[in-house]
């Protein structure tokens, strides 16, 4: 499979793992972390690891703490498993001052805590405020700052960059059509809202209200009631733009699955043949002894791939 796995110990040592029996790894658009998991062959009983990095063909595509690891013995052979999830999961573990944080950049945002081996696009436009709710963590106020800065949403690219602009530029990823093993096709509306209504600041309902066409349309009827919402106090029907798209996130989407793997991170444009072209919002990889085989999943709605819809 052509599979390494660098084992980080508590007395700092390395371990080499290269004889992989299986693994899987999962980045989705999302999620504030990925996720990996694997079984190794070793030539001696392992010292469980406390951070790991996973390569496919000498590109680093995963770097995380160590959730769980066990080494033992079976059948006169040695083996080691791990799961791991990136650093970047640390920002669903921290939490800001509760309370209003003014002149708010990513900068000022991240640099509340040291956070190893999570890094940041830096330079970041400011803006006005951000809104800290009681028990808000790290990544709500970073989703909170990345709606207000350009009605984006972040997300997480390889080793543990956080994200909260487009991908620009670079070349598309080309997928051989000679390599795809199946496609298809998903719609996805379980969080899906059809009305959101707003209290005023007075707690007054009836001023803020807004419907949504794509629940509408196919009968969904699912009415959310809100106090209002100090995030967006100058601007309150964001607050309820913002919830629409949150919850019709994934509305539709499109699979490929092919035969190794191309390189591709979340937000690279993904060249399938001659017939598909699209921002990857999802990557599944798996491999075992029958080889590796990657699942691209392509996100339509307001975050991704918008002009797509």
């Amino acid at each position: 499979m052509n599979v390494t796995c660098l084992c980080f110990h508590e007395d700092r040592t390395v371990s080499i793992l290269q004889e992989c029996i299986r693994f899987s790894l999962l980045r989705d658009r999302y999620l504030p972390f990925a996720s990996m998991s694997a079984q190794f062959h070793t030539a001696t009983e392992l010292m469980p690891p406390v951070r790991v990095q996973l390569f496919i063909r000498q590109r680093l595509v995963h770097d995380g703490l160590v959730r769980h690891a066990s080494a033992y013995r079976k059948g006169g052979q040695y083996y080691a498993e791990i799961q791991s999830r990136g650093f970047s999961s640390v920002l669903t573990k921290n939490q800001l001052v509760p309370g209003i944080h003014t002149d708010v950049t990513l900068d000022s945002l991240m640099e509340t805590y040291n956070l190893p081996h999570v890094t940041y696009q830096d330079n970041m436009q400011a803006i006005s405020y951000i809104y800290v709710k009681d028990n808000a963590t790290m990544w709500d106020s970073v989703i909170a700052y990345n709606y207000k800065l350009n009605r984006g949403y972040p997300y997480i690219r390889v080793p543990n960059l956080l994200c909260v602009m487009p991908r620009t530029g670079g070349q598309p990823v080309p997928v051989p059509e000679s390599s795809l093993l199946s496609a298809g096709s998903s719609i996805h509306t379980a969080d899906m809202l059809s009305r959101i209504d707003m209290a005023n600041a007075a707690g007054e309902y009836g001023t803020f209200t807004l419907s949504n066409p794509l629940a509408e349309q196919p009968g969904i009827v699912r009415v959310r009631q809100i106090l209002f919402d100090k995030q967006f106090a100058h601007a309150p029907t964001e607050a309820l733009r913002f919830r629409i798209a949150v919850g019709n996130r994934k509305f539709h989407a499109r699979s490929f699955s092919y035969a190794g793997y191309c390189g591709e991170d979340l937000e690279d444009t993904v060249q399938i043949g001659n017939a598909f072209s699209a921002k990857v919002s999802r990557i599944d990889i798996r491999g075992d002894a029958t080889g590796i085989v990657t699942e691209d999943t392509f996100y339509f709605d307001d975050f991704c791939n918008p002009a797509a819809q």
